[in-house]
């Protein structure tokens, strides 16, 4: 089919699923966060937009690799990564102390599990940011030489 729009209006409608995309992936997780508060840890009650979820997450590190993209602002080093790690730890542990204190109203034991998943949600994420920093680098590489290869047999 023909496209309609002019450039313009090309890049409002990319704006629009930009936004739009980023709007459903953090409310999917915004809403997990609220219904695991709400009624524990049971996977029934996150089922379907825990799914959801992870295929939109997914798609957005499968695709963004596939073409070469890491982050508009960001650059894929370790410095970064930790940082990001980091952040996603104290998040997840804040979430699980909330959580574990809501269900059992125990103090320590909430600061405990909030302590535990700090630190085992910062290794993994460091871990799979490393990881896919390193199949970023390969990436770009292939890509950039690539496009060498192809200029250099447009010429010949």
């Amino acid at each position: 089919m023909k496209n309609r729009l002019d450039e313009m209006q090309e890049q409002k409608l990319l704006k629009i699923e930009h936004n739009g995309c980023w709007l459903a992936f953090f409310g999917l997780l915004i809403a997990i966060f609220v219904q695991m508060f709400l009624y524990g840890k049971d996977f029934k009650s996150i089922a379907g937009e825990w799914c959801v979820f992870m295929c939109l997450a997914w798609y957005i590190v499968v695709s963004c690799l596939k073409n070469g993209i890491w982050d508009r602002k960001f650059s894929p080093e370790p410095k970064t990564n930790l940082k990001a790690s980091l952040i996603g730890g104290l998040i997840a542990g804040f979430a699980f102390f909330c959580i574990n204190y809501h269900e059992y109203r125990m103090l320590w034991g909430a600061v405990g599990t909030g302590i535990f998943y700090f630190f085992v949600v910062s290794v993994t994420c460091l871990a799979g940011l490393a990881f896919l920093s390193h199949v970023y680098r390969k990436r770009t590489e292939k890509l950039e030489n690539g496009e060498e290869e192809t200029e250099k047999n447009g010429k010949e």
